[in-house]
């Protein structure tokens, strides 16, 4: 066999091995389907009608990045209002909580991880990208929204999966979020990890993504990925919750899911075992 067949046939052995390892396992909750975990919010809790609707969040992870897919009725420049203090109300930021905490507790001790991702909003920080030792703060105020999950419930939303599949009853919001609390929908502060990848909706597609499975595609959907490197995760599984709230508070969705960084050892002991596999075809080839 020629040397540069050999070389293909081990890259293609190490790269699928690898790949096995990174993305194989299960999430934590969500819904499977095509590679990514899905998040289905209500479709009849956006107040405000359609055009502050969530309809789902999906996340998936490859070898060395992670994709956020979001959709509803909310466009990702926001809608024209006259009542909000810039005249428009958006998406605010999306979080990701890796401490097994409270919402708030992990925003009181810096512990969030951030995504500015719709340049229009009212984040705390200057430009889109990913964010670590975050803290959370509220622009519902700013936009004629709902100060707390608790007036917002008051107000006729007290219905299942409010904050989407994975935090499906008002009890389970208030365990997380807190019930009289501010809604903590974009980022105070944070420190700059990376930046992000903006993608449309037929982008994602090209990557699998399907709410349509879900009887849950909005006429707005679109997306951005970032470097799974830039979070500075040591080797390991690492269990995280995914939450977003329109500037408003008048929607949010919420997924639990998880990440996974391969130990450097393992990886190598699985390109072996593909080497040795690989090997033993070829004597047997050559006898």
């Amino acid at each position: 066999m020629k040397t540069s067949t050999l070389k293909k046939l081990i890259g293609t052995t190490v790269a699928s091995l690898c790949l096995v390892s990174v993305s194989g396992l299960p999430a934590v909750a969500g819904q499977l389907h095509n590679g990514w975990n899905y998040g289905i919010d209500s479709f009849t809790d956006g107040s405000g009608g359609e055009s502050f609707n969530i309809r789902g969040i999906a996340i998936k992870e490859t070898s060395d990045s992670v994709f956020v897919a979001l959709t509803g009725g909310t466009p990702l420049a926001g809608n024209a209002y006259s009542r909000a203090a810039d005249g428009n109300i958006g998406w605010g930021d999306l979080f990701l909580n890796f401490t097994n905490k409270k919402f708030t507790d992990a925003s009181s001790q810096k512990s969030l991880f951030g995504v500015r991702f719709a340049e229009m909003n009212d984040s705390g920080v200057a430009t889109t990208g990913l964010y670590g030792n975050v803290t959370g703060a509220s622009v519902t105020g700013e936009n004629s929204g709902y100060i707390s999950l608790k007036e917002y419930y008051d107000h006729g939303f007290d219905t299942a999966n409010t904050q989407g599949t994975d935090i499906a009853t008002k009890q389970a919001a208030y365990d997380y979020f807190g019930d009289t609390t501010s809604i903590l929908n974009v980022i105070d502060s944070g420190a700059k990890l990376g930046g992000i990848v903006s993608w449309s909706a037929t982008d994602l597609q090209n990557q699998g993504l399907d709410f349509g499975h879900f009887t849950a595609q909005g006429t707005q959907t679109f997306g951005f990925s970032f470097n799974k490197s830039d979070l500075g995760l040591a080797d390991g599984n690492y269990d995280y919750m995914a939450s977003i709230f329109l500037e408003c508070g008048n929607d949010g969705v919420a997924l639990k899911g998880k990440i996974d960084v391969p130990e450097p050892g393992s990886l190598a002991g699985l390109a072996l075992v593909g080497l040795t596999v690989l090997g033993s075809r070829l004597s047997k080839r050559q006898s």
